[in-house]
């Protein structure tokens, strides 16, 4: 993977965590949003964080960022339906990786939404139908992420309908150390990945801990 990895959306919490720890990893990344200072400004700090490392991160607009080969949208899942279409184009032929959950937060705690599409990432696809969309890190908690010093340990299942682009994708989970990819077969799968995040939300709350998912017997 030598070109940087794309993340619109990188600078929001999971978009910062996700480059953080794949910088550090050793790959190049590039944050994008739809203010390019404030991308600029959110490399700068990852940057900071990094030093002495030899890792680096850049920051650019999400048109730039979305015509590299293989990109992370790291938007909420509100902001994947405005932003989205204006990018399809540039996304086309594209590997995009949808890490978007639907939920509503209840007086009760987190409650799963339910698109028409099935899941957010169906709903991805159809937003551009020419990319090679896979689900994965839906699961995955942001602060953990933007911990370095936090060893990791969970499982990511990555589902998508293009064989390659699954596998692409969960290489560069497992670039990450303490993560573990775990290929869920098609798109469809990424409807229970995601529903487990509310899930998530609520252990974490019950249980004053971060949790994440690991898949026995593999």
């Amino acid at each position: 993977m030598g070109e940087p990895i794309g993340i619109i959306g990188g600078t929001g919490p999971l978009g910062t965590g996700l480059a953080l720890r794949l910088a550090a990893a050793g790959l190049k990344v590039q944050v994008g949003s739809r203010d390019s200072a404030r991308a600029g400004g959110v490399a700068g700090r990852l940057n900071s964080r990094l030093d002495g490392t030899g890792a680096e991160v850049s920051g650019g607009p999400n048109h730039e960022v979305a015509a590299l080969a293989l990109v992370v949208v790291a938007l909420p899942y509100e902001a994947v339906r405005t932003t989205i279409p204006g990018l399809a184009g540039k996304l086309a032929g594209k590997v995009v990786v949808s890490t978007a959950v639907p939920m509503s937060f209840a007086s009760r705690g987190p409650e799963p939404l339910h698109p028409e599409a099935g899941s957010a990432a169906e709903e991805l696809a159809e937003l551009c139908p020419e990319s090679r969309v896979v689900g994965a890190f839906q699961t995955v908690a942001a602060g953990q992420l933007l911990d370095l010093g936090l060893l990791l340990d969970e499982d990511v299942l990555v589902g998508g309908d293009d064989r390659e682009a699954r596998r692409e994708v969960a290489e560069l989970v497992q670039r990450i150390a303490g993560l573990r990819a775990v290929e869920s077969g098609p798109l469809t799968t990424c409807r229970y990945a995601e529903g487990l995040t509310p899930l998530l939300l609520r252990l974490n709350r019950l249980h004053h801990a971060q949790t994440g998912i690991r898949i026995t017997g593999l």
